[in-house]
């Protein structure tokens, strides 16, 4: 049969390719995912916000623009592997443990977030051989201007003064790779505002994010797996500290685990065989964490009703975090039930595991026997999340009144303070729920700021630093209505 190759529009395809879902974090995260494969121990992240010339400081500051820069001491790629590395649809074949699958990450979740990128690896030196530094890039425009697939290899020379130190970064001395985001677009752009209050805004949050995300998602990584070092992770220069979802340095009870074989049938009639083990937790009530800071740590970036659900851990990489997978609704009194399900990469297919490895499904193999005990495991969460809590020895550790306080102090008029019993000041039940809403970035400003203001509130009154009988009428009444 006669054959017509048909090569892609490079153009139209870019663009479609930069439009996979991935927002900066979890493009960062697909990167990481390189360096944990090519062996690193170390990933130092920087995200650079545009600096502009200032001729007045000592030493005199150059300017460059905004930037996010990824730098490994793994073990970095040889000039013909930098090649392959830099195609869509990389040829390479991965071992069990390997966390890459398309042969896609390295330039779709780049691209997605910025219009150049360029990558500099140093091979691990060999008898004989001097390890050279090799440089590649692809750049959106240039694509666009000559609708081809022209992979650019800039000279040392043909770079400007912050690229090479960007791309010389200290912890590839002796060998690794350095991934340079340049030309920053979509919410990236922030950090090329000309307002530096708005750049310095962007640059919080973006740092933020990406630490939150990156210490859930690679946090087997950084507390150690067996066969391979820990790994640490910096941001802007600082190390990160991993975020256990279990919380098992606290009173997590730990349930019975669940092994399940499974086989996944491949398309070219093969079989894959492969074992989910599913671990449930139920985590401790408020009252019986360390500390309120170990509490609200975690509660998670998406706060603790949300986080409550299946954990899917692909090769110990957690995909989602989170949710239940339509096998039951999110419920308030379950929120103490945390569940790791981990599977080898052997079973992707089954798992339907998408290009970003930003989900994952119930295999419907194992949905009905995992259903059964996410019911029964509920009912043990729900039990101790109705447990009466002990006695609260310091006050100032949960706003939370569970017993009597007795009126003994006066007031600042020197008035009694009324008794101040759960069942006169309903609104004292509402601390931990107003701690929640403060740590919720995605609530509104405005119910905040006002819950923070009653949170202060509150704990005046229970640490008996103002009489409740002073505060305006309107006000009070809105309290005990709990009406926020």
């Amino acid at each position: 049969m006669k054959t017509l190759r048909t090569d892609p529009g490079a153009k139209r395809l870019m663009e479609s390719l930069r439009n996979m879902g991935y927002d900066c974090s979890t493009a960062i995260a697909d990167l990481v995912d390189n360096s944990i494969t090519a062996e690193a121990s170390e990933i130092y992240i920087d995200i650079i916000a545009r600096q502009d010339a200032r001729a007045d400081m000592i030493p005199k500051q150059e300017s460059h623009p905004a930037a996010i820069v990824i730098a490994d001491n793994g073990k970095g790629m040889s000039r013909d592997e930098l090649h392959e590395a830099m195609r869509f649809g990389t040829i390479q074949n991965y071992s069990i443990g390997d966390l890459g699958k398309y042969g896609l990450g390295l330039k779709t979740a780049s691209l997605s977030q910025c219009r150049i990128l360029t990558v500099s690896s140093k091979a691990k030196a060999s008898s004989g051989v001097r390890p050279r530094r090799h440089i590649m890039r692809w750049d959106i425009d240039h694509v666009y201007e000559t609708n081809d697939w022209d992979l650019l290899v800039p000279e040392e020379e043909e770079l400007e003064s912050w690229e090479k130190e960007a791309l010389n970064h200290q912890v590839t001395n002796e060998n690794g790779t350095v991934v340079l985001w340049s030309g920053l677009d979509g919410p990236l752009s922030l950090l090329s505002s000309p307002n530096i209050r708005e750049r310095e805004k962007a640059l919080a949050r973006v740092m933020e994010e990406v630490t939150n995300h990156l210490r859930m998602v690679f946090h087997r990584f950084m507390q150690g797996v067996p066969g391979r070092r820990k790994l640490t992770i910096y941001v802007c220069g600082v190390p990160i500290v991993p975020w256990d979802p279990f919380c098992r340095n606290e009173k997590t009870s730990e349930l019975d685990l669940l092994r399940i074989p499974v086989v996944s049938a491949e398309p070219d009639g093969s079989q894959m065989e492969g074992t989910v083990i599913v671990s449930p937790y139920v985590l401790p009530r408020e009252d019986e964490f360390s500390s309120r800071a170990a509490w609200t740590d975690a509660s998670g970036p998406k706060n603790w009703n949300q986080q409550q659900g299946l954990y899917f851990y692909r090769n110990n990489r957690l995909l989602q975090a989170g949710g239940w997978s339509r096998l039951r609704t999110i419920d308030e009194h379950t929120k103490l039930l945390r569940v790791a399900v981990d599977f080898p990469s052997e079973l992707d297919r089954t798992f339907a595991i998408n290009i970003t490895k930003m989900r994952a499904n119930v295999p419907v193999e194992i949905r009905e026997r995992i259903e059964s005990s996410v019911s029964g495991w509920a009912k043990t969460a729900r039990a101790r999340y109705d447990t009466p809590p002990s006695v609260v020895e310091n006050p100032r550790q949960s706003p939370r009144i569970e017993t009597p306080v007795m009126a003994s102090v006066s007031g600042s008029n020197g008035s009694p303070v009324p008794a101040m019993e759960s069942e006169k000041y309903p609104a004292f039940t509402l601390a931990p729920e107003l701690s929640e809403i403060l740590s919720d970035n995605g609530v509104k400003w405005e119910l905040r700021k006002f819950c923070g203001a009653l949170l202060k509130v509150l704990e005046a009154i229970h640490d008996r630093r103002i009489n409740p009988e002073q505060i305006p009428v309107n006000i009070l009444k809105k309290i005990y209505q709990n009406d926020l």
